[in-house]
């Protein structure tokens, strides 16, 4: 997944699915790239300029305060999800 941070209202990371496919839910402790993320009921997605969900793109929240350095734009991560 590539990064990237928007700041408008708290820390949200944008990640982008480089493998196409793949079904995953996000539970209480799931981390991404080292970062623990809230567990949204429904995850918020993104629209294209033809008003149809962006399949390929999630928004994480982290649970804790993102430091510079955390992320680099462009980095390939992994979402790790428990089994439980």
């Amino acid at each position: 997944m590539n990064i990237s941070l928007h700041h408008n209202s708290g820390q949200f990371i944008i990640a982008r699915l480089l493998e196409g496919g793949l079904d995953f839910e996000v539970r209480d402790g799931s981390v991404f790239g080292n970062v623990p993320i809230y567990n949204y009921v429904d995850m918020p997605r993104l629209i294209d300029d033809n008003n149809k969900q962006r399949l390929d793109v999630f928004i994480f929240r982290p649970l804790k305060q993102l430091q510079e350095g955390d992320f680099i734009q462009g980095q390939q991560v992994e979402l790790l999800i428990p089994n439980n």
